[in-house]
């Protein structure tokens, strides 16, 4: 109906339209010819155009708005009045479409006319009619069709949906409970049929799911409780303890045996009793560092002279680098300054240089160079004669990873050195790397002020 509705109000506006623009073209062409003669010579096409529109009102009007008789092959005069009211064909407005009217002159005179051209409404009115009738019969045609398909529509396909529809809401709500008892072969059957089988995979998903996941709870407080084992041992017993040990150990045979110095048993008595002092440091700040990995607590930020600190770690290290025969360089710039909890930096670049002194071959060297980079104060620690795999770079920072695997103590520590480094310099927003360079490996830390 609505498309019926459509097309009988549009198609006699269309042909309306057409038919206009097609008068409007010979009103045009009219103007074009009589304008280029005199008044008297213009009846023949005023005749033509009269013979060739049918039904069409022409009027034509001086400048006076005085109406005048248009010109004919018959006429002897110009202009002629008209008399006794306008020349109109009819007395119903309704019979004549939109009005054309137009300006023009005659060959030769100054004298303007004005030209009104009305279009015949006869045929539209007759299209309008038609439609008219044709939807008197179209319409109980289309009521009777439209309820017929729609009791048709409501019995076989809106009853099966709904129901599917029900049981679909049920599923939602993790009812499994239920069968679609369609026995239909179309798409709705077919639907029913999987949802049947839908709720069966998803019923047993669903137990499966629950075991599933008290198992993995299961496996995550295991894990948890092995991870908090893992590192209260490593916290406990760091592989950081091993060079001081072996210091005080060499210390302590060398005063034994009463070789060299160690004669001095008072200086290096003192200088173990300072070692073992600065253990029970260490060991209080790796659980320091554990607890702030826990809490995310912010370190106490303080003013360091950077400088003296980097150079007190010589002496830490300096009976194990002459043991080795390392050439040890350093280039530190005077009273650089940088923020932060000093027993925590301290920490970590005591791990560094260990592990440089460590893991450095005998005769290499280990170049140590601190300065201002940038407004940041920057920190370079490489060490000559071992490289590391590049695939390997990427986990060193990992906690208890290791790259030699054997976990043989001769030859490495625990594995959580440079994680409490990443933890500190983290703590500190220090910005750090490790990378293999042509002579060995080089630590970066830059502090920003």
């Amino acid at each position: 109906m609505a498309t019926y509705g459509v097309i009988s109000w549009l198609v006699p506006k269309t042909y309306s339209t057409t038919l206009d623009a097609n008068l409007d073209g010979a009103v045009n062409s009219l103007l074009e010819k009589i304008g280029r003669v005199v008044p008297l010579e213009s009846g023949k096409f005023f005749d033509e155009f009269r013979l060739n529109q049918n039904g069409v009102l022409v009027q034509l009007f001086d400048s006076s708005g005085n109406e005048i008789e248009l010109p004919s092959q018959e006429s002897s005069a110009f202009p002629v009045f008209v008399t006794g009211g306008l020349a109109v064909e009819g007395n119903d407005p309704a019979a004549y479409r939109a009005t054309h009217s137009a300006i023009f002159r005659f060959a030769g005179s100054d004298e303007i006319y004005t030209l009104t051209v009305a279009g015949s409404a006869q045929e539209i009115n007759l299209l309008k009619a038609a439609f008219g009738e044709i939807f008197l019969i179209l319409l109980p045609v289309i009521l009777l069709a439209a309820v017929l398909a729609s009791l048709l529509y409501s019995r076989y396909v809106t009853g099966p949906v709904l129901r599917i529809s029900a049981v679909s809401g049920r599923m939602s709500g993790l009812d499994f409970n239920w069968r679609c008892s369609e026995d239909r072969t179309d798409e709705l059957g077919t639907l029913a049929h999987s949802l049947n089988e839908m709720s069966q995979r998803l019923s047993a998903s669903m137990t499966d799911l629950k075991n599933a996941n008290e198992k993995l709870r299961a496996d995550i407080e295991r894990e948890r409780a092995l991870e908090q084992a893992q590192l209260d041992f490593f916290s406990a017993a760091s592989h950081e303890l091993k060079t001081p040990v072996t210091v005080i150990r060499g210390q302590t045979e060398g005063m034994l045996f009463n070789i060299g110095d160690y004669r001095d048993r008072s200086k290096y008595l003192a200088r173990s009793l300072e070692i073992i002092n600065t253990m029970e440091s260490m060991v209080q700040e790796i659980l320091t560092v554990s607890r702030m990995k826990s809490s995310k607590a912010e370190p106490k930020k303080e003013a360091i002279r950077f400088s003296d600190m980097l150079k007190q770690e010589y002496a830490l290290f300096e009976d194990l680098i002459v043991q080795k025969g390392i050439d040890w360089r350093e280039s530190i710039s005077p009273d650089l300054c940088v923020f932060g909890d000093k027993a925590m930096l301290q920490k970590a670049i005591n791990n560094l240089v260990s592990n440089a002194v460590a893991y450095s071959p005998e005769d290499s060297a280990i170049c140590l160079t601190a300065c201002t980079e940038d407004g940041a104060v920057c920190l370079r620690l490489e060490n000559t004669g071992v490289h590391i795999p590049d695939s390997e770079l990427p986990r060193l920072f990992d906690a208890f990873y290791r790259v030699e695997r054997s976990r043989n103590r001769k030859t490495g520590g625990s594995g959580l050195g440079l994680y409490i480094v990443k933890t500190i310099l983290e703590q500190h927003q220090a910005e750090y790397q490790i990378g293999n360079t042509k002579r060995g490996v080089l630590f970066t830390i830059r502090f920003h002020t």
